[in-house]
Protein backbone atom coordinates (compact mmCIF):
# COMPACT_ATOMS: atom_id res chain seq x y z
CA UNK A 1 0.00 0.00 0.00
CA UNK A 2 1.28 3.33 -0.86
CA UNK A 3 0.31 6.23 1.46
CA UNK A 4 -1.10 9.00 -0.45
CA UNK A 5 -2.38 11.54 2.22
CA UNK A 6 -1.56 12.25 5.84
CA UNK A 7 -5.24 10.80 6.46
CA UNK A 8 -4.41 7.43 4.72
CA UNK A 9 -1.87 6.48 7.23
CA UNK A 10 -4.62 7.50 10.00
CA UNK A 11 -6.60 4.03 10.17
CA UNK A 12 -3.27 1.91 10.75
CA UNK A 13 -2.12 4.03 13.53
CA UNK A 14 -6.05 4.05 15.25
CA UNK A 15 -5.86 0.13 15.35
CA UNK A 16 -1.93 0.09 16.55
CA UNK A 17 -2.92 2.37 19.45
CA UNK A 18 -6.07 0.72 20.09
CA UNK A 19 -3.94 -2.34 20.20
CA UNK A 20 -2.33 -1.40 23.03
CA UNK A 21 -4.96 0.13 25.09
CA UNK A 22 -5.98 3.28 24.23
CA UNK A 23 -9.38 2.70 23.64
CA UNK A 24 -10.67 6.38 24.04
CA UNK A 25 -9.68 8.16 20.69
CA UNK A 26 -10.53 11.14 18.52
CA UNK A 27 -8.93 12.36 15.47
CA UNK A 28 -8.56 16.20 13.91
CA UNK A 29 -8.87 17.61 18.02
CA UNK A 30 -8.20 21.09 17.94
CA UNK A 31 -4.99 22.59 19.91
CA UNK A 32 -5.18 26.40 19.16
CA UNK A 33 -4.43 26.74 15.18
CA UNK A 34 -3.52 22.96 15.16
CA UNK A 35 -5.46 19.85 14.87
CA UNK A 36 -4.27 16.63 16.82
CA UNK A 37 -4.13 14.15 13.86
CA UNK A 38 -5.27 11.98 16.97
CA UNK A 39 -5.71 12.10 20.49
CA UNK A 40 -6.23 8.86 22.40
CA UNK A 41 -6.45 7.68 26.09
CA UNK A 42 -6.04 4.50 28.34
CA UNK A 43 -8.20 4.61 31.36
CA UNK A 44 -5.67 1.63 32.25
CA UNK A 45 -2.42 3.01 31.91
CA UNK A 46 -3.52 6.37 32.65
CA UNK A 47 -2.22 8.31 30.13
CA UNK A 48 -2.68 10.26 26.97
CA UNK A 49 -1.32 10.22 23.43
CA UNK A 50 -1.15 12.85 20.61
CA UNK A 51 -0.15 11.80 17.72
CA UNK A 52 1.16 13.95 14.52
CA UNK A 53 0.80 12.35 10.90
CA UNK A 54 3.44 12.66 8.38
CA UNK A 55 3.76 11.63 5.08
CA UNK A 56 7.87 13.36 4.60
CA UNK A 57 7.55 16.77 6.04
CA UNK A 58 9.11 15.22 9.61
CA UNK A 59 10.87 18.72 10.65
CA UNK A 60 7.18 20.02 10.41
CA UNK A 61 5.81 17.10 12.42
CA UNK A 62 8.46 17.75 15.09
CA UNK A 63 7.75 21.36 15.63
CA UNK A 64 3.92 20.42 15.78
CA UNK A 65 5.10 17.43 18.34
CA UNK A 66 6.86 19.87 21.16
CA UNK A 67 3.64 21.83 21.41
CA UNK A 68 1.15 18.56 21.52
CA UNK A 69 3.42 17.89 24.87
CA UNK A 70 1.50 20.05 26.24
CA UNK A 71 -1.49 18.46 26.35
CA UNK A 72 -0.58 14.71 26.15
CA UNK A 73 1.17 12.62 28.37
CA UNK A 74 3.16 10.67 25.08
CA UNK A 75 3.63 12.20 21.79
CA UNK A 76 4.54 10.28 18.40
CA UNK A 77 5.13 10.93 14.91
CA UNK A 78 3.66 8.62 12.37
CA UNK A 79 5.19 8.50 9.24
CA UNK A 80 5.29 5.58 6.39
CA UNK A 81 8.47 3.66 7.31
CA UNK A 82 10.35 4.64 4.01
CA UNK A 83 10.26 8.08 6.02
CA UNK A 84 11.78 7.17 8.66
CA UNK A 85 15.80 7.12 7.18
CA UNK A 86 15.57 10.74 6.49
CA UNK A 87 14.74 11.69 10.13
CA UNK A 88 17.01 13.06 13.30
CA UNK A 89 15.85 10.63 15.41
CA UNK A 90 18.52 12.10 17.76
CA UNK A 91 16.30 15.34 17.91
CA UNK A 92 13.24 13.34 18.58
CA UNK A 93 15.22 11.09 21.33
CA UNK A 94 16.40 14.21 22.84
CA UNK A 95 12.90 15.89 23.33
CA UNK A 96 11.05 12.52 24.19
CA UNK A 97 8.97 12.20 20.80
CA UNK A 98 8.64 8.96 19.55
CA UNK A 99 8.26 7.33 16.49
CA UNK A 100 5.36 5.47 14.73
CA UNK A 101 6.58 3.67 11.23
CA UNK A 102 3.71 2.62 8.84
CA UNK A 103 4.59 -0.10 7.12
CA UNK A 104 3.38 -0.69 2.98
CA UNK A 105 1.29 -3.62 4.50
CA UNK A 106 -0.42 -1.19 7.20
CA UNK A 107 1.11 -2.83 10.01
CA UNK A 108 2.66 -0.36 12.89
CA UNK A 109 5.86 -0.50 14.82
CA UNK A 110 7.43 2.11 17.19
CA UNK A 111 10.82 3.11 15.89
CA UNK A 112 11.55 5.29 19.06
CA UNK A 113 9.77 4.91 22.01
CA UNK A 114 7.76 8.10 23.63
CA UNK A 115 8.61 9.80 26.83
CA UNK A 116 6.65 11.20 29.46
CA UNK A 117 6.09 14.61 28.60
CA UNK A 118 7.97 17.10 30.98
CA UNK A 119 5.83 19.87 29.37
CA UNK A 120 2.55 18.94 30.15
CA UNK A 121 -0.04 21.23 31.61
CA UNK A 122 -2.63 19.22 33.74
CA UNK A 123 -5.60 21.12 32.78
CA UNK A 124 -4.84 20.82 29.31
CA UNK A 125 -4.98 17.17 29.75
CA UNK A 126 -7.69 16.75 31.51
CA UNK A 127 -9.94 18.72 29.35
CA UNK A 128 -8.75 16.58 26.28
CA UNK A 129 -9.83 13.22 28.71
CA UNK A 130 -13.26 14.71 29.58
CA UNK A 131 -13.78 15.84 26.35
CA UNK A 132 -12.64 12.32 24.72
CA UNK A 133 -15.13 10.52 27.48
CA UNK A 134 -17.95 12.62 27.85
CA UNK A 135 -17.61 15.09 24.74
CA UNK A 136 -17.32 17.79 27.04
CA UNK A 137 -15.41 21.00 25.25
CA UNK A 138 -11.58 21.58 25.34
CA UNK A 139 -9.88 24.52 27.24
CA UNK A 140 -7.51 25.14 24.27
Amino acid sequence: MTYDSERSLLDPVVKYFRRKGYRWQRSEVGFYEYRLDLYCYSRVAGQTVAVELKLKKWRKAFRQALLYQLCADLVFVAVPASTVTNIDLDAFGEHGIGIVAVSRNGRCSTVLAAAQSDALNPEYRDSYVQYLMQGAPCLA
